[in-house]
């Protein structure tokens, strides 16, 4: 089983998101509760991972990003490496195949 690290970001106490990322830099989640959109949250939560991420020595970080998610992923150093186009309970969806080169300059 492949290790992974969860995070969880509150604001007054309550959370606000939470995202997780396995040993090898993948992101798996990042959610952010609809009425905290816009205030930062998922902005500290991937400055954070990539945090952990420089000091266990990853070289790059990588996600599979909605269509809705990749400007901000884009706006944070990450570029598509593919569009893919997964099946979901018999729909096609969208997503796109992104990657952070952690060696370059830090959104």
């Amino acid at each position: 089983m492949q290790a992974r690290n969860s995070y969880i970001a509150t604001i007054h106490g309550v959370t606000a998101g939470f995202s997780d990322v396995d040993g090898h830099g993948y992101i798996d989640m990042m959610f952010v509760a609809p009425d905290c959109l816009r205030r930062g949250v998922a902005h500290h939560l991937l400055h954070h991972i990539e945090d952990v991420a420089h000091s266990e020595g990853m070289s790059e970080l990588t996600a599979n990003v909605s269509i809705t998610a990749r400007p901000f992923f884009e706006h944070h150093g990450f570029t598509v490496q593919a569009e893919q186009h997964p099946m979901m309970l018999g729909v096609q969806l969208t997503n796109y195949r992104m990657k952070k080169n952690l060696h370059g300059d830090r959104k």
